[in-house]
């Protein structure tokens, strides 16, 4: 009994004396660090050693070559981005255009729609539709061509590409857009102004793609009203599907157009309807004709019934930056929204989709992409719910639904999938397309086909996204409505999840033999530290998430699972205090890695694990992650150094984070940085994955959000350094709107709209005032101090949280940091500290 006494004392010390000694950087000293990364380069060598330090990337894509607007949403340029001939445009940086139901790449000459596919098995990609309306403007005069200028608008604000044309006799625009509100619309206008002192005239000319398609077999078009239908079939479709048929309603495009004579001005809209639902495609087409001849302005209110809807998407909610000197980084945040936003379904639409109408999800590359051996084949893959979802969650919680309703209705092939090898369960492939099928088109090394069916965190994956969304919704609707029945397909996840997980007799521990992490250098081993903690939060949740379904709680999550969560071997080293990436890693032997799994564990995890040990990790890994790795693990990295206060490190992988992924000057993602033609052979661009984490770099970084099941975490929320100011507007929790205005040491919080179900309570840490009720028409809350942190929630119902943690030697649950954050801790969180405490004193010492 004494030598406990004497242990329980020491570990205490030590546990203070940790706490005691981390010191958060204050924002100037981050902000000073900033500063100083940015003007290194001025300020040090002689010229030629400036000149060769330079990136080569970056001075080629500087924010300020390419982009001549101020606006923060707004692209202008003079040239476009070509191919080394310098004639050809590069369509791989050009922008992509979409509402979630069509998208297309600006210039190109084909169009995509929402879950048409053709191709069986791997060779399932999206079917291409010829963009009918898609032309350049060529002017009938070569002199007056050559002494024109041209200018390339991407407006992400309104949603539409701009291309002007200014000469001695007009001043022209054509406009492309894919409509907002009447989303199966591509929608081209024409404009143009003669000059009040001009020589003549000319003409317009344009040339169109022609009515062919590899991908499906289209019949003669046949006359409609005054226009044309055109009809065709895909020519192979997916195991357990048959071909599709899609309706092209289109307005004849004019080849020509004169603008000389007396008119001084024109205005021409064409437009085209796109569905595999004729009626639907019909309704679009004749509604639209109709709005256009509705009066002088019929064009212009037209364009603006689009422009609106956006305005609407953006009013939903979004993340702002200002304060700034230069506007890179502000326009980074904008189009990063606005690429992952036109990927996802518009929340308004004219005719909404009917309940058998899914989203098929958005791909790694949107919908404005995803032809045969590109772009992933326009696949939906686990970057769904782990990169893109929960950057947009906070914002438009609508478009995140959807996107697990995929996952939903995809459930019969998953189950199926899981028994064909004798499990119970929901285990979703690598890659999914039409049917939820397996269409993985890339294998892994030795095109190992057991390594893709070992992806256990594809399935994971959709654990952790229920999670977050329950978590921010207690949305009843996604639980038992039977088009998302979240309550049945968290249940079947967690079944094929713990059916993975083997004893072992001599360990007393649960392990996973045989899978494949996310770092894809390293398929197939034993115990991999992300996938053991995703699993046993996954079973977790799923035993809470019963309960607020009203079911019984041990028949759908057994406790022989819920042992499981708690018992499992993670790969630990209590001296070093760090995790290995899986059981056997060898530093030596097995450097470098595509992405350090185990960092993974603090974002977006949110794992229960000391700070030491966190920092720990990242320090070990970051010599071991590959120089050129995807911009997705720097976020993490600039996440959870921000946790742990390593400022400098935070800062180069922050800036190394967007930096170098990002092609101007339509701002455009890269999958991998690309230095030259040769770097194009492989990746794709308008990367979607790589903008979702760099969003949650923000939201789940600088601004320290973390979510849990009851309750909303601010921990040390800062702007990014270099900014005065992070506006998260509209933030939508518990189907309350609130917006947070991140300042220096200061955070205000205006609420915009309350739900009574979910009454929201602020307490804010370390402080001894009391709890504030958030209240509809309430004047704005400035909370002071703000980098001590705050929470925000409502009283949970009677279900006990999910107890998220394994069973661990002392000294690796943060009891202490825990009890500190929340400032006056619950019952709650003394049972978990005095539970905490003995399991781990058991372990230490007895096993």
């Amino acid at each position: 009994m004494k030598f406990l006494t004497i242990y329980i004392v020491c570990t205490s010390v030590l546990a203070v004396s940790v706490v005691q000694s981390f010191k958060m950087p204050s924002f100037d000293e981050i902000t000073d660090l900033f500063s100083s990364l940015y003007s290194s380069d001025k300020s040090s060598g002689s010229k030629s050693s400036k000149k060769s330090s330079k990136h080569k990337r970056l001075k080629r894509q500087s924010a300020e070559i390419g982009d001549e607007s101020l606006e923060p949403f707004e692209v202008r340029s003079s040239a476009l981005p070509l191919m080394a001939d310098k004639a050809t445009i590069n369509k791989r940086y050009m922008p992509t255009l979409g509402n979630g139901y069509i998208g297309t790449t600006v210039y190109s000459d084909k169009m995509y729609l929402n879950g048409l596919f053709n191709g069986a098995g791997s060779q399932s990609h999206r079917a291409a539709i010829p963009a009918l309306l898609m032309s350049r403007i060529n002017l009938s005069n070569p002199e007056i061509e050559r002494r024109g200028t041209r200018k390339y608008v991407y407006n992400a604000l309104q949603g539409y590409f701009m291309e002007t044309i200014k000469s001695e006799y007009a001043y022209i625009e054509h406009k492309i857009y894919l409509h907002q509100k009447y989303i199966r619309l591509y929608v081209v206008e024409i404009n143009y102004k003669l000059q009040p002192v001009n020589f003549g005239g000319g003409f317009l000319t344009l040339s169109y793609p022609p009515l062919v398609s590899e991908d499906i077999d289209f019949k003669k078009p046949v006359p409609y009203i005054g226009n044309w239908l055109l009809s065709g079939t895909t020519k192979t479709a997916e195991k357990g599907a048959s071909p599709r048929t899609v309706f092209v309603f289109y307005q004849q495009p004019l080849p020509m157009i004169s603008i000389s004579g007396s008119q001084k001005s024109a205005n021409y809209t064409f437009i085209m309807s796109v569905d595999t639902n004729e009626a639907n495609a019909r309704a679009e087409f004749d509604k639209a004709q109709l709005d256009l001849l509705n009066g002088d302005d019929a064009n212009y209110n037209f364009f603006m019934s689009h422009v609106n809807e956006w305005q609407k998407t953006w009013d939903g909610g979004r993340i702002e930056l200002s304060g700034s000197n230069t506007n890179q980084l502000i326009k980074a945040v904008w189009f990063a929204q606005a690429y992952i936003l036109n990927s996802l379904p518009a929340e308004n639409p004219y005719l909404p989709p009917p309940y058998s109408d899914l989203f098929y999800g958005c791909g790694r590359t949107s919908i404005g992409k995803g032809e045969l051996g590109k772009d992933y084949q326009g696949h939906v893959m686990w970057d769904n719910e782990f990169y893109i979802l929960p950057a947009i969650l906070p914002f438009h919680p609508y478009m995140a639904k959807q996107m697990l309703r995929y996952r939903s209705a995809m459930g019969k092939a998953a189950s199926e999938r899981a028994a064909s090898k004798g499990f119970r369960g929901y285990h979703y492939p690598w890659e999914s397309a039409y049917t939820g099928n397996d269409v993985t088109s890339d294998p892994c090394p030795g095109n190992d086909t057991d390594c893709n069916w070992r992806k256990f965190y594809t399935t994971s994956g959709v654990a952790l996204a229920i999670r977050y969304y329950i978590s921010m919704t207690r949305d009843r609707d996604f639980m038992i409505n039977p088009i998302y029945s979240g309550c049945d397909m968290s249940r079947e996840v967690t079944w094929f999840l713990a059916s993975q997980l083997v004893f072992n007799e001599g360990l007393k521990r649960y392990e996973l033999l045989d899978a494949t992490g996310p770092d894809d250098y390293h398929p197939r081993v034993k115990n991999n530290a992300f996938l053991l903690c995703s699993f046993s939060l996954a079973i977790h949740f799923a035993r809470y998430l019963s309960c607020m379904c009203q079911r019984n709680e041990r028949e759908e999550v057994p406790d022989e699972f819920v042992r499981k969560a708690f018992y499992l071997n993670l790969p630990y080293d209590k001296i070093k205090r760090l995790h290995y990436q899986y059981e056997g890693f060898d530093p030596d032997r097995d450097k470098p890695l595509k992405m350090a799994d185990a960092i993974l564990l603090n974002h977006p995890l949110n794992w229960n694990y000391s700070t030491d040990i966190m920092r720990n990790d990242l320090n070990y890994y970051e010599l071991l992650t590959e120089q050129k790795t995807s911009s997705m693990t720097l976020s993490w990295f600039v996440i959870g150094w921000k946790w742990t206060g390593e400022v400098q490190k935070m800062a180069t992988a922050f800036l190394k984070s967007y930096q170098d992924y990002i092609i101007q000057p339509f701002k455009i993602w890269t999958e991998n940085t690309e230095r030259s033609e040769a770097d194009q052979a492989v990746g794709s661009t308008n990367f979607l994955p790589g903008m979702g984490a760099f969003l949650q770099s923000l939201i789940y970084g600088f601004a320290g959000v973390r979510i849990k099941p009851d309750r909303l975490e601010f921990c040390r929320p800062m702007p990014p350094p270099n900014h005065k100011k992070m506006v998260l507007r509209n933030f939508h929790y518990l189907n309350n709107n609130l917006t947070f205005t991140i300042e220096n040491n200061k955070v205000t919080l205006e609420v915009l709209a309350v739900d009574n179900r979910f009454p929201l309570l602020l307490r804010v840490n370390r402080t001894d005032a009391p709890e504030v009720p958030l209240t509809a028409n309430s004047k704005p809350i400035v909370i002071e101090q703000a980098l001590d942190g705050f929470f925000i929630y409502s009283f949970q119902e009677t279900c006990e949280l999910p107890r998220d943690y394994i069973y661990m030697p002392f000294g690796y649950i943060p009891w202490a940091d825990e009890y500190n954050i929340n400032g006056v801790p619950s019952l709650h969180t003394f049972s978990f500290i005095f539970l905490a405490f003995v399991t781990n004193f058991y372990l230490t010492f007895f096993l």
